[in-house]
């Protein structure tokens, strides 16, 4: 018997997307997969579109909570499953997804937790592939320096027992990466293109972003405090370059410089890494155009 896919989708009025998502998740044909949907109480069609499907699913609910993050873990409550992911209701996993992660996990039984490519896609926009670059430590991921969509990731089921924090909206997956990975944990790239991550005016991403980076910011506020030495420098420092680079990029020079010397004096190392040069290049550039 293949291992047990349990999947997750939170849903609330995504009606538009939510059937494909569901057909994404059925249409793998995986022998022992265990679907559950958590609908916020949706006032749209998407009711009738689990109930259209309901025969294929262990569990569904329709009814208020307090939203996504809470959605997923009731959804982890019901879970019985050897391996969990959780596909959002405007997202989709590719075709021969379960099947991929299914083989990796038999063969490399001491994995806990993969991550495969990603495709961005939305309407009248060109697909682009993201390629992994999974978190390698708390200070790798803390820094941002890592590309792993949240779609192409998949868990051993058991790590996923306290769930997913709810005083985070947006990077609560992020949240979950850092925890994992200060508890010792690691992530496995799996060199295979897993899932399909829509851009679209309501998204989060799209809507809300500014928040997503003032939310990392809080999390890595408080998990860097739990760094040691240098990895707890490098950490600062790369967040600082991402300052620097960011006024740089809105035209304020100055300020980008004061940031770019910040980090230098932070972690005098990053002057022989690519993030610095890269800041350096940003800030020259704009120079040259005043």
């Amino acid at each position: 018997m293949p291992p047990k896919f349990s999947i997750v989708t939170p849903s609330y009025n995504q009606g538009q997307f939510l059937e494909e998502t569901i057909l994404s998740v059925l249409d793998q044909k995986y022998s022992n997969l265990e679907y559950i949907i958590i609908d916020g109480g949706s006032t749209d069609e998407s009711v009738e579109i689990i109930r259209r499907y309901e025969k294929h699913l262990a569990y569904w609910v329709s009814e208020k909570d307090r939203g996504q993050v809470h959605a997923i873990n009731k959804g982890i409550e019901q879970t019985t499953g050897d391996i969990f992911g959780f596909v959002n209701s405007d997202d989709l996993y590719l075709p021969g997804t379960f099947a991929a992660v299914a083989e990796h996990f038999e063969n490399h039984p001491e994995s806990e937790w993969v991550c495969g490519d990603t495709v961005m896609f939305g309407e009248g926009l060109d697909d682009e592939l993201i390629q992994t670059v999974v978190p390698k430590s708390a200070a790798h991921c803390l820094s941002w320096a890592y590309e792993a969509p949240q779609p192409g990731m998949f868990w051993q089921r058991e790590l996923l027992v306290d769930g997913f924090q709810e005083q985070w909206r947006y990077c609560f997956d992020h949240e979950l990466y850092a925890r994992l990975l200060l508890a010792g944990h690691k992530c496995r790239h799996l060199p295979v293109t897993l899932a399909a991550y829509r851009l679209h005016p309501d998204s989060k991403t799209v809507a809300e972003g500014d928040l997503f980076d003032r939310e990392f910011d809080a999390i890595a506020d408080i998990y860097e405090k739990r760094l040691e030495g240098s990895a707890r420098r490098w950490c600062k420092a790369t967040r600082l370059l991402r300052l620097s680079y960011a006024a740089s990029e809105a035209g304020d020079k100055k300020e980008g410089a004061r940031w770019l010397i910040r980090a230098l004096a932070t972690h005098p190392e990053s002057l022989g890494q690519r993030p610095f040069w890269g800041c350096l290049r940003k800030l020259a550039s704009n120079d040259s155009q005043s």
